[in-house]
Formats: structure tokens, sequence, C-alpha cells
């Protein structure tokens, strides 16, 4: 398990009292997903647009656009590529993830931990943490708006 997906794991099965999960834009990272469904207690989906990361257990769609998050904790690790979820969903925890890379793509670069947090409407901040990255940092954030 990577070190973001240590802290998430931590936040989720210390903190939170959600029993539904959405991991929005997880690219190839399917470890958080293995682990949360071996929680009975916990429903998970995962969403990613990218055609590329399409299989049996990603949901292919725009959570912008095209379909709406039912799930009461949403999990964004791609802040960087796209709107703040937080704007959309509202009275939701959130767990964001966004990295200052300035890859092809970012059309929403993230610079700070407060940016995210003032992007997403989030109200009341549990947690929140860097991690260096190879030509970065990582930002993370828990809480709800």
């Amino acid at each position: 398990m990577t070190k973001v997906d240590a802290w998430i794991y931590t936040q989720v099965t210390t903190f939170s009292d959600a029993t539904t999960i959405a991991i929005v834009g997880p690219a190839d990272k399917r470890n958080l997903w293995n682990e949360f469904n071996a929680i009975d207690r916990l429903t998970v989906n995962m969403y990613d647009y990218d055609p590329q990361r399409a299989c049996d257990e990603i949901i292919t769609a725009d959570v912008v656009f095209d379909i709406e998050l039912k799930e009461e904790l949403i999990i964004n690790y791609a802040c960087e590529k796209m709107w703040p979820l937080g704007r959309i969903y509202k009275d939701r925890e959130f767990i964001l993830v966004g990295d200052n890379e300035k890859h092809n793509g970012d059309c929403n670069p993230i610079i700070s931990n407060k940016m995210m947090v003032e992007q997403n409407h989030i109200k009341e901040i549990w947690s929140f943490t860097e991690l260096t990255r190879w030509q970065g940092k990582y930002f993370m954030v828990y809480g709800c708006n």
C-alpha cells in the first residue's frame, strides 16, 4: 500500500461513519478498493472518466457532467484533473488528494491543502497532510462541506 493509500485508509477506518464510498480518478490504484471491499460495512464504487482505465471494477463516467454520485464519502484522487467536486456535491465527507506536478491535462493545478479546502467549500477539516512526491508534493485533506 502506498503512503497516500495508507493515509486514506487510516482516515476512513478510524474516523468515518460512512457506509458508502466513491473513489474518483483512481487511475491504476486498486489497493484501497480491495481493502475497503474486505470491510463488511462498506460499499465501494470506483469512477474514472479515462477509457484507458476501463475494467469490471470501474464505472467509466464523468462525475462532473454524466452522473450524480450518491455515496456518503467521496475520495478524489485527482483534484488537479477536474472541477472541485465539493462545489457540486454538498453535505458529504471528502478525502481530497492533489499534486503540484503540473502534468499535461491538469486543468486545476493544486498548490496547497488550503486551496483544496477553499475550492471544495470544506467547512470542517478533520485531518490534512502533505507527502513528498518525486517532482513535487501530494496535498491531502479529509473533511466535510
